[in-house]
């Protein structure tokens, strides 16, 4: 019995082995892509993250609370299609910053950490990727912005699901954070979190004043109609 299981052991690795090899570059049929991940035990709301956007606009994120907010640091993963507005100016940023291919950090001594960001660019002509905390480049920073704004967009969604599930009276002051922020060019692609503020916004259920919050929050997005659900109740 031990000398099967070694033996089959022994082929798994040599199977994996065979598999690994070199990394492959990506294939022309590749969709070019960008990625953006963040890391530090002390980030909040996220301790770590990925944010991966493809030419064609379909995004995949995943990432890790930070534990200390409220004891929850299961992975969390969504996939959505991002704005075109927003897909157009990484994609345009990643060309302008010569597709990450150079060191985007300003080794300024005295600058507070911010956590490791990384920004990488894939297709099957170019690669590049640069690591940095904080960089000079307004470019870099306004890309920074968005990425870090959609990444607090998702967390609020994260944490407005849970609260629909278990604590419906908490949900009007997120929303009003959210509000406050959205109104601030904090947050972007709230369209990410569109099917949960729109579960709130039509949820007779709900007091009226978290209905309406996640209806100015539908109409800032541009849901049609958003303005007017639930109008005819009393």
């Amino acid at each position: 019995m031990k000398l099967r299981f070694a033996l089959a052991a022994l082929l798994f690795s040599l199977s994996a082995l065979a598999q690994q090899g070199a990394t492959p570059a990506p294939s022309a049929s590749d969709p070019a892509s960008v990625c953006f991940t963040f890391m530090w035990n002390e980030g909040i709301p996220w301790q770590s993250y990925s944010i991966q956007v493809r030419v064609d606009g379909k995004t995949h994120f995943e990432g890790i609370p930070n534990p200390s907010q409220d004891g929850d640091n299961d992975p969390v993963q969504q996939d959505f299609t991002m704005s075109e507005a927003n897909r157009q100016k990484i994609f345009d940023s990643a060309q302008r910053l010569n597709y990450f291919r150079g060191d985007l950090d300003s080794h300024l001594k005295h600058i507070a950490q911010t956590g490791a960001k990384t920004l990488v660019y894939k297709s099957a002509q170019v690669q590049g990727s640069s690591t940095y905390n904080y960089s000079q480049s307004p470019e870099v920073q306004q890309l920074t912005q968005l990425f870090l704004g959609l990444a607090a967009a998702l967390d609020y969604g994260r944490k407005l699901a849970w609260q629909y599930r278990f604590d419906k009276l908490g949900m009007n002051q997120l929303l009003r954070e959210l509000e406050d922020l959205q109104a601030t060019h904090q947050v972007e692609e709230l369209s990410a979190i569109e099917p949960m503020l729109s579960k709130i916004a039509n949820d007779p259920d709900l007091m009226h004043i978290t209905q309406q919050s996640a209806r100015h929050l539908l109409k800032a997005i541009g849901v049609p109609g958003a303005a007017n659900q639930g109008a005819a109740q009393p």
